[in-house]
């Protein structure tokens, strides 16, 4: 069988973005390149052949609206077609591609424009279009907005259509008209990509072509992407997670893209794309494993010890195989009835053809990436930093370490620093924070290692293990050095708790917002025959503090005393990303959610000095 053609292991690999999607547009031009579901829901290629034409079009209308190498150009949607196109466009030119999350609120928005200085933006449709009319005074530098979908808008209002920027894809506009152009290097920025701000005033990274292209050819070569490889496109494309790992590797190695409608059509997109890679967060796969996980347990018993049954030999044969042990023929044999009967079935989830799933941007749980590994998923985890383009470190499927993120990508240096800090140094390594000399300098020293705030430390076999991070690290006032991520995902392993946030810091112990999971509550209180109306009102029922106050200490059995939650109280409304309590990649803010139950939280610390701690107050 014929090998799938990539440039990801010929010398010639390319120095800019542009030029790397522009050889492998040319390699690959009649394969489809992006997928996306049309008016009638259902899913609709664009050829690599057609892609290059389109950006072509798209770059040859900015030339004309005066956008020039080194301006700051918006993008502000959605993932789908359009903002590759875009992106491809503005890189082509020299341009520098501006990132926008859908879900910032108007000042955040403003905030990004009004310090990258961007000149245009292109816009999803209506509703990031009203965000821009209502604050474009604030942004007098901001000369034209592009709406991909212009539905709904009064054609009198001050707009451009994208689709009269792309031109007519049959003639494609000559090369020559870019010739005299400013030549483009590898060292020329890319991308102005801004914090999600978890603790902070967002800051925007500068990320250079080579930044970017390095990373995206390093992950190629780990994982062995192809032109065969396809993936859904869900995670936002203003995360260089899913920028880098999920559309500028595929593009390059000539794999296909296919846009998902929105969040809450992933399983049914998965199931009629068949993907062979999936990227994901830690919490996308946590809830959709809960939701199987909870099918399972009311299922009939019957169909529960068929899947108990399978998960212990699976991972009984896994172990033996993980410490290279024999493996008898009846486990053998137990092993290959249980993963055709029962881990298959699991799989025809994913779509059935998955080959790697990548787990990043936080931590996963450990017992839920073991299941996931026994089932059959060859599910591995990466650590990056949006600074650091975003890949650090990920674990190979041949060399896949659990609990770890696997080593470095190639050419890049991990070293371990003062306080256990995570240091980074290599080609990925960003430029600086734009307009912040104070602040790259504080990130990056006069040795060109990248300070990462994370902390860690390597196994015997070289690989990176993540142990927490320096600005979320508690310390009680008796000294005590507490990571709360870990005991928080402890804690959400209860089928009753949806979400928890740890709090302590110079405190003498240990508190926590808990959210609980609503419907497992309310179903509880019916077998208890509670009669509460109202949610918020049960939350105060004394038997739903009595659970609460059970699961915590079940969950965290394991952990000595003075990391255990001493209070807590339970809120009605969860941390999202639309009250602004969750980053985009559903990271917590916990400077904004202290700020915002800074008075729950005091009224907790209150009442253990009074001596009657417990549960809500």
């Amino acid at each position: 069988m014929k090998k799938p053609e990539s440039i990801a292991g010929k010398e010639h690999i390319s120095q800019t973005i542009y030029d790397s999607f522009r050889q492998a547009a040319a390699l690959h031009s009649g394969k489809v390149a992006l997928m996306f579901k049309n008016t009638h829901n259902e899913y609709e290629g664009i050829t690599y052949s057609e892609l290059s034409e389109s950006v072509t079009g798209v770059a040859a209308s900015l030339v004309n609206l005066g956008i020039e190498k080194g301006d700051r150009v918006g993008i502000f949607s959605n993932n789908r077609p359009e903002w590759a196109i875009s992106d491809l466009a503005i890189l082509k030119l020299g341009g520098i591609v501006v990132p926008i999350y859908r879900t910032l609120p108007a000042s955040s928005v403003s905030l990004i424009l009004n310090d990258s200085g961007a000149k245009l933006i292109f816009v999803e449709n209506a509703a990031p279009f009203a965000v821009i009319d209502t604050i474009r005074e604030e942004i007098p530098g901001l000369a034209h907005t592009v709406v991909f979908d212009p539905s709904g808008l009064d054609a009198q209002r001050d707009f451009l259509r994208f689709s009269a920027m792309k031109g007519d894809i049959e003639k494609p506009i000559d090369q020559g008209f870019f010739d005299n152009l400013a030549q483009i290097t590898r060292d020329d920025p890319a991308t102005i990509v801004y914090t999600s701000g978890t603790t902070g005033e967002p800051k925007g990274a500068v990320l250079s072509h080579e930044n970017i292209v390095s990373n995206a050819f390093s992950a190629i070569r780990r994982f062995q992407i192809s032109s065969e490889d396809v993936t859904l496109s869900y995670l936002p494309l203003c995360h260089m997670f899913e920028r880098t790992c999920g559309y500028y590797t595929f593009l390059f190695a000539g794999g296909r893209i296919a846009y998902a409608k929105d969040m809450t059509t992933i399983v049914e997109d998965v199931q009629t794309i068949q993907p062979t890679i999936l990227i994901a967060v830690p919490r996308i796969i946590e809830k959709v494993y809960q939701a199987v996980e909870k099918r399972v347990l009311e299922s009939s018993l019957i169909r529960r010890r068929l899947v108990f049954g399978a998960i212990r030999t699976l991972n009984q044969y896994a172990n033996r195989k993980y410490k290279n042990l024999k493996r008898p023929l009846a486990l053998r044999l137990k092993r290959s009835f249980y993963d055709e009967v029962v881990a298959s079935k699991f799989r025809k989830i994913a779509g059935g053809r998955l080959r790697l799933l990548v787990s990043g941007g936080a931590a996963l749980d450990r017992r839920i990436a073991k299941t996931l590994y026994v089932l059959g998923f060859n599910i591995v985890e990466g650590y990056g930093l949006t600074e650091t383009a975003p890949v650090v470190c990920c674990c190979a499927v041949e060399d896949n370490r659990l609990a770890t993120v696997g080593k470095p990508l190639d050419g890049i240096e991990v070293t371990i620093g003062e306080n256990d800090e995570i240091l980074v140094r290599g080609p990925n390594v960003m430029r600086g924070y734009f307009n912040k000399p104070e602040d790259t300098a504080d990130a990056i020293d006069q040795e060109g290692w990248f300070h990462t705030g994370d902390q860690g430390r390597f196994d015997a076999s070289g690989n990176l293990i993540i142990t927490g991070r320096i600005k979320e690290l508690i310390v009680t006032s008796y000294g005590k050095n507490i990571a709360p991520v870990p005991i928080e995902s402890m804690i959400v392993r209860s089928g009753y708790i949806e979400q928890a946030v740890l709090y302590g810091d110079g405190r003498k112990c240990i508190t926590a917002l808990i959210v609980p999971a609503r419907d497992a509550i309310e179903k509880y209180a019916q077998e208890l025959n509670i009669p509460v109306a109202d949610y918020a009102d049960l939350l105060e029922h004394e038997a739903i503090e009595q659970l609460i106050s059970r699961e915590l200490e079940r969950t965290t059995a394991e952990l000595p005393s003075y990391a255990r939650v001493k209070a807590f109280t339970m809120l009605p409304e969860g941390f999202t990303v639309d009250n602004y309590l969750l980053t985009p990649t559903l990271k917590l803010r916990r400077g904004k959610i202290m700020e915002r139950y800074r008075r729950e939280i005091d009224s907790m610390y209150q009442h253990i000095e009074s001596g009657s701690a417990g549960g809500s107050r």
